[in-house]
């Protein structure tokens, strides 16, 4: 797993570090992973090469970075989803997930499909099973609520049609969220009525 080389502790330490994750993630969305370099990412956040290495000993860190920071974000919409009072209802559950999950990947589609790309390019990261387990976990409990059978299988199932879905979307650069919501919403049902 790669680390940052130093945590921020103060106030405008996490600011610049926020400012260089914010540069790093502009350069994969507009030119892709070749534009992200780490002089490329300290002249963009406006800052020292020296400063962005004292965070970052280099740009595996900073993809590393900007994924941790996309999962955290996913996961704190599913973990607001699953305890909000409209997850009471297996319609409301899938609605919620699957519009939370199209926001997330398609609000910058292009840094969606740069990381994508760099995941397979970095070592393994142990944080990538722990991620997918406590979503599946998250999904799984309410669905066990919910009275659905086998839910732990349930949730991997509808997880791997969610991200099999927006992940091709993604790469054939499909723009149009009102479709993909409907077309990943009808796989999603379709499959938990035969199940």
């Amino acid at each position: 797993m790669i680390e940052l080389r130093k945590h921020p502790r103060q106030d405008r330490s996490r600011a610049k570090v926020d400012g260089i994750l914010a540069a790093a993630a502009d350069l994969c969305s507009g030119r892709g992973l070749d534009a992200l370099t780490t002089n490329a990412v300290a002249a963009r956040a406006g800052v020292s090469i020296g400063s962005l290495y004292q965070y970052f000993p280099g740009k595996a860190a900073l993809l590393a970075a900007l994924i941790r920071a996309e999962r955290a974000n996913l996961l704190e919409a599913v973990e607001r989803i699953v305890s909000s009072d409209t997850a009471h209802s297996l319609k409301h559950l899938v609605d919620d997930l699957i519009e939370a999950t199209v926001a997330h990947y398609l609000a910058r589609p292009s840094l969606s499909r740069t990381l994508n790309l760099a995941r397979s390019q970095l070592p393994p990261d142990p944080e990538a099973a722990e991620f997918s387990t406590r979503i599946t976990v998250l999904i799984a409990a309410r669905l066990d609520e919910l009275k659905i059978q086998r839910p732990e299988t349930t949730a991997q199932d509808v997880l791997a049609i969610l991200r099999g879905m927006i992940d091709a979307a993604s790469e054939a650069h499909e723009a149009d969220r009102a479709a993909l919501t409907d077309r990943t919403r009808r796989a999603v049902l379709g499959y938990l009525q035969a199940a």
